[in-house]
């Protein structure tokens, strides 16, 4: 049997996730889910924080050992601040705008 691809399983949880969330909310197993089923949710969103910080630092240090031309780094580094900068503002803008327009909370608890 062929393996499933990580990203996939992902993507599938989520799915499955959603779905258990909505038939839980109208079937009235609200307290079920909180109770045994959100803790493994906690724990997988805690193993990726875990996991993202030193992966972008080795990354960083990786990519600065690996720079043949030294004078390069200021420059480099000027554009990964702003890089930074850019895609923390547009995630933060995405986010404000899907919970501004979906309202979450408001309708499941």
């Amino acid at each position: 049997m062929k393996k499933i691809a990580f990203h996939w399983q992902i993507l599938i949880g989520m799915v499955i996730g959603i779905v258990w969330g909505l038939i839980a909310v109208k079937a009235g197993w609200v307290e079920f889910t909180t109770f045994y089923i959100k803790p493994w949710g906690t724990i997988f969103i805690n193993l990726l924080k875990l996991i993202a910080v030193p992966l972008v630092l080795v990354s960083l240090i990786s990519g600065i050992t690996n720079l043949k031309d030294v004078s390069k780094l200021s420059r480099m580094g000027l554009r990964t601040i702003l890089l930074y900068i850019l895609t923390t503002v547009i995630s933060i803008t995405i986010g404000l705008v899907i919970v501004n327009i979906t309202n979450p909370g408001k309708i499941f608890p």
